[in-house]
């Protein structure tokens, strides 16, 4: 998670020039599996809502970074920061699979944690909100690549007090028929601006 780091370093000019800044494409990787494993079971027509089961959802970690508060003070001046969503992707890592038989992908972040921890946290659908869809139909047949169109959604509002943001996903249709592996990314538009008093 590079890009985090990124994330901070951008805040040091803003504090020196109290200037605006913008980054129109920053993003996060996550890995659906750790090293090279191929951890998503597969199968001929084992359906994706079952293979995903206990493990559609993850957390990013943002750390306390008063840049990526929707409003903070700092000093004289107020920081009103977005980071909007302008698209999500899950790229295939597995050799010889791919997404030709998923329906429809959905990204979603949710309000509260998981309740027991480890269970979906979209199980109570009021807590998560839509923030990108793919579906075959009017998006086209994915093969190595499934891109999710964002709807503009601001992250910010969904950090929680522990300065986590949790990401989950539901899928249609049907995986690779062998084990297989993807990593999902999330590429945000980040824009911070000082407001003199």
């Amino acid at each position: 998670m590079r890009n985090l780091k990124i994330i901070a370093l951008l805040l040091l000019p803003l504090l020196g020039c109290f200037a605006q800044i913008e980054d129109q494409s920053v993003t996060i990787t996550h890995a659906l599996c750790t090293g090279n494993t191929a951890c998503i079971p597969g199968g001929p027509g084992v359906p994706l809502g079952v293979t995903q089961t206990g493990g559609n959802s993850y957390t990013v970690s943002f750390g306390d970074q008063p840049l990526l508060q929707s409003s903070n003070s700092l000093g004289p001046t107020t920081l009103n920061t977005s980071l909007l969503l302008n698209q999500a992707a899950f790229d295939m890592r597995t050799t010889g699979a791919d997404f030709t038989q998923v329906q429809s992908v959905t990204l979603s972040v949710a309000i509260q944690p998981a309740n027991p921890p480890g269970s979906d946290p979209c199980a109570t659908a009021s807590n998560c909100v839509q923030v990108a869809t793919y579906n075959q139909s009017t998006d086209g047949v994915a093969n190595q690549r499934i891109v999710l169109k964002g709807n503009g959604s601001d992250l910010l509002k969904y950090i929680n007090s522990s300065h986590d943001l949790i990401v989950a996903f539901q899928a249609s249709g049907f995986g690779p028929t062998t084990p297989w592996s993807a990593d999902v990314s999330m590429d945000m538009a980040l824009k911070a601006r000082a407001n003199f008093p």
